[in-house]
């Protein structure tokens, strides 16, 4: 029997009003990730990625309407819809780390300052230092050197490290990282990464990748849900997924990732992220398919189980000839 999921978004829908129409810009989305793992959410800015795992916790922008879909963690259930209650019941299990560290860093504090504010939400202030110190110890960074110091006077990886620390503070069962290597040379990314991977190991911590990297899912991922223009095109096990990639805008993702061992030419997608109104229901990738046919006009395709993962494409049909 496999482990039951700390953490699942089912059905998410999120809609917004954008010249007099109005728009899915999330459709259905559902995700799991059990305890111990990293899980990969992949797309193109603009698919969705960061929306649905921002609405999931209760921090959807209040100018977009979540009209459909819930979320469990830890066995308790909430509406998609219930933005108080979802940042009460999940701000003490669920940490963010955001691409920016330096901007989500506040600059009017030190580093150590800002570690020692988010331990006294649960922790008494007389211990706040020496929990802040074990804690810099923890994400690779000396407290005596840096605790004094304003994010601007340090590196973006320790930075990031930093705001690692203010992330675990919480003591979360559940990480969202959200693109959290973007700003870092090829090194540190990689350091960073595994300093994750050894969180997952020894503090039982899932988290949730989002990327465009798909190099750094393979590498860290033990599965993945790739998203386009805010509905699942595939979903699964990372292995299956690369092992027979199915959807051609995975196709297109995994063509265009240079690979040092494996040299080919590159080749870019063509077009951008559908942006029409969600009222007229077809595939949101036909306009770029190079296997577009006039039965990707007709509806939206349903996401279908084939070589061990799903996959959403009138291609793989029953009828599909």
């Amino acid at each position: 029997m496999s482990d039951p999921a700390l953490f699942e978004m089912r059905d998410l829908t999120i809609e917004t009003v954008r010249d007099g129409h109005r728009r899915r810009i999330v459709e259905g989305m559902s995700l799991s990730v059990r305890h111990g793992e990293i899980y990969g959410l992949v797309g193109e800015s603009g698919s969705g990625k960061s929306i649905s795992m921002m609405a999931s916790v209760g921090l959807a922008a209040a100018s977009l309407d979540i009209t459909a879909g819930d979320v469990s963690f830890a066995g308790r259930r909430f509406a998609a819809s219930d933005r108080r209650g979802l940042r009460s019941n999940l701000s003490h299990g669920v940490s963010l780390l955001f691409q920016n560290a330096k901007g989500a860093l506040s600059p009017f504090l030190t580093t150590g300052a800002q570690v020692e504010r988010v331990l006294a939400g649960r922790l008494p202030k007389s211990t706040c230092r020496r929990e802040a110190i074990e804690l810099f110890r923890v994400c690779g960074l000396n407290h005596a050197d840096l605790a004094d110091k304003y994010p601007h006077q340090i590196s973006g990886g320790q930075a990031q490290r930093v705001a690692m620390a203010c992330a675990l503070a919480t003591e979360p069962r559940l990480l969202i990282a959200d693109e959290p290597t973007t700003a870092l040379d090829v090194t540190t990314e990689r350091e960073l990464l595994r300093f994750l991977t050894r969180l997952c190991r020894e503090r039982d911590l899932a988290i949730v990748l989002i990327a465009h990297n798909l190099s750094l899912v393979a590498e860290y991922c033990s599965g993945l849900t790739i998203l386009h223009a805010g509905q699942i095109v595939e979903r699964g096990p990372l292995a299956s997924v690369f092992a027979e990639p199915l959807h051609p805008y995975t196709r297109g993702l995994i063509a265009a990732v240079p690979d040092v061992d494996a040299p080919h030419e590159l080749e870019p997608l063509a077009g951008s992220v559908w942006g029409g109104r969600s009222d007229i229901e077809r595939c949101r990738f036909s306009h770029r398919c190079p296997f577009a046919q006039p039965d990707c006009e007709a509806g939206v395709p349903a996401l279908l189980p084939r070589a061990g993962h799903e996959v959403r494409c009138i291609l793989y049909r029953e009828d599909a000839t």
